[in-house]
């Protein structure tokens, strides 16, 4: 009776989560005192920010909603490198399903914190279910069975789980596009939904005993994530709430821990409004190269040996630097954006003017034709910003 009772659970639970509601309740806003009077966010009018589509960017509903699942990014994810590329470039392949100049940016509104931490766990066999009691379904949540990567089929062994079925999945990072009628009604038409993978699965053969750890085959990280997206296509079409739109999926594969360069997108497939299957995978080709250094070099010489200068310019004449680190973006081999950071120890305010000025001129020689981003900056705060766009513009903006 027991068996039969917690697979009626595992059932319903199932469809109450595909059942999801698209948004979270209003909390309450802050408490009233007699000088300020605050109105609560579900009584406020919707509105649209001001249109930057020529900039790249999509509008945004106001009041802004967070996702009900936004604080797992930075639990789930390895490093802040991977959290920027992996954010940033979920937008970037979002912007090749749904235009900028149609389409209104709203953070994820479909999968709740609870929702995605049941992704993020091992799914369970029939047998495994069967074989718990009660109180074990509860503390383990086994009776929802959302979870995404592999079951362990029973195995206790850390090391064989490590060989046979390691930690995929490693975060879930949603995206919801709406469109707007003659009268500005908003309707959900779009979602973007991103994969982060991981690149190493870390293991203990003991409690508190010494971390192992094992390199993911990047062949099977990729079917991985495309048997994981086909798996959420499935649950979201089986809400009539969700059946109609375009949902996009996007595969990230993170760097390591220590690393100082973010993972890459690695592929993506759409399911048109009403498609139960997801086209063909699209590969993504993106790389992410430190600069300067020998895989720099190799990646591109040309591009390397211009920062060398680039550094050796800056600490001919200032001598409070010491390096800079670049981070390249390349797309298809091309170089897409070149993020630099100039670690200063603050001395004067003159200092930082010169500097600013000084890079800004060294833009105008190096880097032509890429985007490029220079910040000034110690440990704790931002001192100056220097921007060039791909027509080799350049803007600086010194913080007073």
């Amino acid at each position: 009776m027991m068996k039969i009772k917690a697979m009626m659970i595992l059932m319903a639970v199932m469809l109450a989560a595909c059942n999801a509601a698209p948004g979270p309740e209003a909390e309450e806003g802050p408490a009233e005192d007699d000088n300020v009077t605050t109105t609560p966010a579900a009584e406020r009018e919707e509105t649209l920010t001001q249109s930057s589509s020529t900039a790249g960017y999509y509008q945004t509903v106001i009041p802004y909603e967070i996702s009900p699942s936004r604080g797992l990014t930075s639990t789930n994810m390895v490093s802040s490198y991977n959290i920027e590329a992996f954010e940033k470039g979920l937008f970037d392949i979002s912007k090749n399903v749904f235009p900028v100049d149609e389409y209104i940016f709203r953070e994820g509104q479909i999968f709740t914190e609870e929702m995605v931490r049941g992704f993020l766990g091992r799914q369970y066999t029939r047998e495994e279910i069967e074989e718990m009691s009660e109180e074990e379904l509860a503390d383990s949540n086994a009776f929802s069975n959302l979870g995404l990567n592999p079951s362990t089929g029973g195995e206790e062994d850390p090391e064989v789980i490590a060989e046979e079925a390691p930690l995929y999945l490693s975060h879930i990072l949603e995206q919801n596009y709406l469109l707007a009628d003659e009268e500005g009604e908003l309707t959900l038409d779009g979602i973007t939904i991103g994969l982060a993978m991981n690149s190493t699965y870390f293991y203990q053969t003991e409690q508190y005993g010494t971390t192992y750890s094992r390199s993911l085959d990047e062949s099977e990280v990729r079917e991985q994530g495309q048997r994981m997206a086909d798996e959420i296509l499935e649950r979201l079409r089986a809400n009539e709430r969700y059946s109609d739109q375009t949902i996009a999926f996007a595969i990230f594969i993170q760097s390591g821990d220590t690393a100082i360069t973010p993972g890459n997108f690695v592929s993506y497939a759409v399911a048109e409004g009403g498609d139960d299957t997801l086209s063909s995978f699209n590969d993504i080709n993106e790389d992410y190269v430190l600069f300067p250094s020998s895989e720099g070099a190799e990646f591109n010489e040309q591009i390397n040996s211009d920062y060398e200068v680039f550094n050796r310019n800056l600490s001919a004449y200032f001598d409070n630097f010491t390096t800079s680190i670049g981070h390249g973006r390349f797309i298809d081999d091309s170089l897409e954006t070149l993020t630099i950071e100039i670690p200063v120890q603050y001395t004067s305010y003159g200092e930082i003017i010169g500097l600013s000025q000084y890079v800004h001129g060294l833009l105008g020689d190096h880097f032509a034709g890429s985007a490029v981003e220079v910040s000034i900056a110690d440990k704790s705060e931002t001192y100056a910003l220097i921007t060039k766009d791909e027509n080799d513009e350049i803007s600086t903006h010194i913080y007073e």
